[in-house]
């Protein structure tokens, strides 16, 4: 979370927070335990044992405002601007993001010393998939009577996966503040290897679409809706999924499993991030990178999960913009940057622009006024009022736009280094057409152009979205990283 703003910066590089527009998925939603940005996050695998810092790829813009800039050495660490983020349990899963993804197609420089990235906007390389198969291959619609290929019988083949006991968190629980581009649920960073060497590490991940509600949902059984390539699809596309990533070695997994079968049961939903419920009848089965897809490896290695249950919903969970979200002397305090999830605060009698106090450094209770955020700016925590970068009337005063990763009114001067483009959404950006704000007093966007310079099309102010269901065929997510990279909850949709 956020504890300090540096001014030097601010003026020149932007408001509030920084940002990516990214379409890449680094981490599938496991965000570096160190909270740095994006880069050798060693929890992402996704290449299914390759160097774990090579999975970012796509059209990637950025937002310097959090720590003062591309160049700018001088500005505080972007995780330590509000209240202070900490990690459960830190290991040596994950390695300092001192660089980028050697493989995206765009222009790419970082400053190590703030964990900054910016890269030039671009399309990305050829591609044949779009990510439209969202039927019934998607969601994992499988035969339950099966019992050779992973329904309620464990195949004979398959080896119980000893999961009783692990703890399971929710991906906010695993790291205040830091969100993933879908909804998760996993082990936490320092769980040792389940099945092998005793001096590695796993990681078990639940994932599923945010407008996904309460219910049974079959696991999808396709692997490369739930691991992104980063050439098709950027953030996964299945309903609902399962992975296994097995002993943590040289920043890579040795092997990965995704659920053939199976099924996710939520039985109680706060937000998307705060859930109760199981999976069960699961079967993993081992996968190989071919190419850019992942293939079922031929006599692999088969895990089963009879059943697990979670459950991570929050005591003081809430689902911010919402009626009767707390009790009357509460407010519900967005905690990703989308603010699809929150936590019920107390306030004071602070107004806007008066210097405030939080109550705990990790977390975001105050004496500002209920509506409120207290963030200091640089020169010490003042209030800035709070609002919804999904609302088409986000209610921010004059000369300020709403967004910045903490859904706050930011001045509009503090923006200018980053552009912003008076269109509406839908609209051309024909002032700024590289501006990374947009939407005027309507709901807040992007300026993106969805076929590169080259195109004929034109930048166009885009709206942000809080689930990859929400983006229509043959369109697919990507995601907009904030706090140094570790809130990915933010997406938007472009043509791969």
């Amino acid at each position: 979370m956020i504890k300090a703003i540096s001014t030097y910066a601010l003026p020149r590089l932007s408001a509030g927070a920084l940002f990516t527009f990214s379409a890449s998925l680094v981490a599938l939603g496991c965000p570096a335990d160190s909270g740095t940005s994006t880069g050798t996050e060693t929890e992402t695998g996704t290449d299914t044992g390759t160097d774990a810092g090579t999975e970012t790829a796509g059209p990637t813009t950025v937002d310097p405002s959090e720590t003062g800039g591309l160049t700018t050495s001088t500005t505080i660490d972007p995780t330590t601007a509000g209240p202070t983020s900490t990690t459960e349990d830190e290991t040596t899963t994950t390695t300092e993001a001192t660089t980028v993804d050697t493989t995206t197609t765009e222009a790419t420089t970082v400053d190590t010393t703030s964990a900054e990235t910016t890269t030039t906007t671009g399309v990305v390389e050829e591609t044949t998939t779009t990510g439209t198969d969202t039927t019934d291959t998607t969601t994992g619609e499988t035969t339950t009577e099966d019992t050779t290929t992973g329904g309620p019988i464990k195949p004979e083949d398959c080896e119980e996966l000893p999961i009783f006991g692990v703890e399971l968190l929710s991906q906010q629980e695993h790291q205040l503040e830091s969100a993933g581009p879908v909804p998760l649920v996993r082990t936490p960073a320092g769980q040792a290897s389940i099945t092998a060497d005793p001096a590695l590490f796993d990681l078990l991940r639940i994932l599923f679409d945010g407008d996904l509600g309460v219910g049974v949902h079959a696991l999808d059984p396709d692997p490369n809706h739930a691991v992104p390539n980063n050439v098709q699809l950027y953030v996964p596309i299945s309903n609902a999924a399962v992975v296994y990533q097995e002993d943590l070695a040289m920043n890579a997994y040795t092997k990965v499993f995704t659920a053939v079968a199976g099924e996710l049961e939520i039985f109680d939903l706060v937000t998307p991030h705060q859930t109760h419920g199981r999976v069960r009848h699961v079967e993993l089965r081992e996968m190989v990178k071919v190419g850019d897809l992942l293939e079922p490896v031929m006599g692999g290695a088969c895990y089963w999960i009879e059943e697990a249950e979670y459950d991570v919903r929050r005591p003081s969970g809430c689902a911010p913009f919402t009626d009767d979200a707390c009790a009357a002397e509460q407010f519900c305090m967005p905690v990703n940057a989308i603010g699809s999830d929150g936590v019920c605060v107390t306030g004071g009698a602070k107004v806007e622009g008066e210097t405030c106090a939080l109550v705990d450094p990790n977390g975001w209770d105050s004496d500002c006024g209920l509506g409120l955020r207290c963030v200091d700016f640089g020169d010490g925590h003042e209030c800035g009022q709070v609002c919804d970068v999904l609302s088409d009337a986000p209610g921010c005063p004059a000369g300020t736009h709403c967004g910045g990763g903490y859904n706050m009114c930011l001045p509009e001067a503090l923006l200018q280094n980053s552009g912003i483009d008076p269109a509406p959404l839908g609209e051309p950006c024909v002032d700024n057409p590289a501006a990374l704000y947009c939407g005027g007093e309507g709901r807040p966007g992007h300026c993106y152009d969805d076929d590169g310079n080259d195109g004929p099309l034109v930048s166009t102010c885009l709206p942000f979205l809080p689930a990859q269901s929400q983006c229509e065929a043959p369109q697919v997510a990507g995601y907009v990283a904030y706090k140094a990279g570790i809130d990915r909850s933010t997406l938007w949709c472009l043509t791969p």
